[in-house]
C-alpha cells in the first residue's frame, strides 16, 4: 500500500481458501522494517502460545515509514546550546517546523479540538525563541522542539496511513465477503488501526485491539470537552465495527506520554500522570489512550489484563473495553506476552465477532 507506483490502487492480497479470519498488524514508532517484523512475530508467536485462535486465522503485517522518539540527536541541535544569542537555536526551530509543514501538507486530519492535548497549532505559532523557552534550559526546548515534531510528523503519517488501509481492506472483502476482518496497533499503529475503522464505512470490522496506543484519550470520547466527539469515534458506528474494541494501557508507559508533556508544558499547565484517571466527566487533555484507556466514552468499560491461565475474557461487542495492563505491560515495548496474546485472541473469537 506504500507503493507509489500504485498510485493509489489497493494492492491485491492473496488468500488461501482455507482463511477464515484476517488479522492486520501495524506497527508504531519503528523505522526499521527488521523491528516490525521482530513485533509482528512476537505478537502471533504470543497467539499460538495461547492457542483457541480460529484455525483458518491469517496474519497480515503492514510497514510505513515512521521514527522513534529515541533516535539519535541531530549533531546541529547538539550544537546549538553552545550559542549564546539563542539565533542558531531559532533558525533551527524554524527550519525543524517547515520541513515538519512540508511533511504533512497533502495529509489532512482534523481541527485541534479533535485531537485533544497535540496543541499542534501553538508549536507551528509560536516565535521561535518563546516556544523554547516553554521548556526551560536551552537543551531541554531543543530537544523538546525535535521530540514534537516527530510527533506531528507521525501522528498526521499514521492517520493517512489508516485512510490507506481502507481499499485494501475493502478489497479483500469485496473479494471474500465472508472473511472476518481483524485489526491490532501498536503504539502509533494503534492510531493507523484507529484511523482506518473511523473510514471503513462501506464493510464492517470484526474487532480491534488499540496496543498501547499513541493518541489522545479522548480519540472516541463523546463531547469531550462538552462540545466536540473524538476524531475517532465514528469508528464506533455505522456498521464500521462488529464486534469489540481492546484498548491495553499501562500507568508504566512512558513513551506515549512524551508529546502530552511536553505539550502540557506549551500550555502552561500540568498533565496528570497517575494512569488512573476513569472518571467519565474528567476534561484534563493532557494524556494518551495507551496510558489512561479510552475516557469519556460511554460505551467504555474497564477491567484488569488477565494472566495467561485461568478465566477468559467476555468482551461486549460494539463497546471499548479498557485493560489496565500495568502488571504485565511495564514498558511501551513489552507487549509480546502471552498475556497480551490472550487479549488478542479472545478479541477474535468474543461473540459478535463473525
Amino acid at each position: 500500500m506504500a507503493d507509489p507506483l500504485l498510485r493509489g490502487v489497493a494492492p491485491e492480497v492473496a488468500l488461501g481458501a482455507d482463511v477464515t479470519d484476517l488479522l492486520v498488524l501495524s506497527h508504531g514508532w519503528l523505522d526499521d522494517p527488521l523491528r516490525a517484523q521482530d513485533l509482528y512475530t512476537g505478537l502471533t508467536a504470543a497467539i499460538a502460545q495461547v492457542g483457541g485462535a480460529p484455525p483458518g486465522l491469517a496474519v497480515l503485517g503492514i510497514l510505513w515509514p515512521s521514527k522513534r522518539f529515541d533516535d539519535p540527536p541531530d549533531p546541529e541541535a547538539a550544537a546549538l546550546v553552545n550559542d549564546p544569542s539563542r539565533r542558531s537555536a531559532a533558525s533551527f526551530v524554524t527550519r525543524v517546523r517547515a520541513r515538519v509543514s512540508a511533511s504533512i501538507v497533502g495529509l489532512p486530519d482534523a481541527a485541534e479540538y479533535a485531537n485533544p492535548g497535540d496543541h499542534q497549532a501553538t508549536f507551528f505559532g509560536l516565535d521561535p525563541e518563546a516556544l523554547l523557552d516553554k521548556f526551560g534550559p536551552l537543551e531541554d526546548g531543543i530537544s523538546a522542539v525535535m521530540n514534537l515534531s516527530t510527533y506531528y510528523e507521525m501522528k498526521a503519517r499514521s492517520g493517512a496511513v489508516g485512510r490507506g488501509l481502507v481499499p485494501v481492506l475493502a478489497a479483500v472483502r469485496a473479494a471474500r465477503p465472508q472473511v472476518r476482518l481483524h485489526l491490532a496497533g501498536h503504539s502509533f499503529g494503534a492510531r493507523v488501526m484507529a484511523s482506518a475503522l473511523a473510514n471503513c464505512e462501506p464493510f464492517p470490522v470484526s474487532s480491534a485491539v488499540l496496543i498501547q496506543g499513541a493518541f489522545s484519550q479522548f480519540g472516541f470520547a463523546k463531547q469531550w470537552d462538552g462540545v466536540h466527539d473524538g476524531l475517532f469515534r465514528p469508528g464506533l458506528f455505522g456498521g464500521r465495527l462488529q464486534g469489540p474494541v481492546v484498548v491495553t494501557y499501562s500507568h508504566h508507559d512512558n513513551m506515549v506520554g512524551i508529546a502530552y508533556e511536553l505539550a502540557s508544558r506549551m500550555a502552561g499547565n500540568e498533565p496528570d500522570t497517575t494512569g488512573t484517571v476513569r472518571d467519565p466527566d474528567v476534561r484534563d487533555e493532557f494524556g494518551a489512550i495507551g496510558r489512561h484507556g479510552a475516557l469519556s466514552t460511554p460505551e467504555s468499560c474497564w477491567s484488569a489484563m488477565l494472566p495467561m491461565q485461568g478465566p477468559g475474557y467476555a468482551f461486549p461487542a460494539g463497546a471499548i473495553s479498557n485493560l489496565d495492563s500495568s502488571a504485565y505491560v511495564t514498558s511501551h515495548y513489552k507487549v509480546l506476552g502471552p498475556e497480551v496474546g490472550k487479549a488478542m485472541v479472545a478479541a477474535i473469537t468474543a461473540q459478535g465477532a463473525g
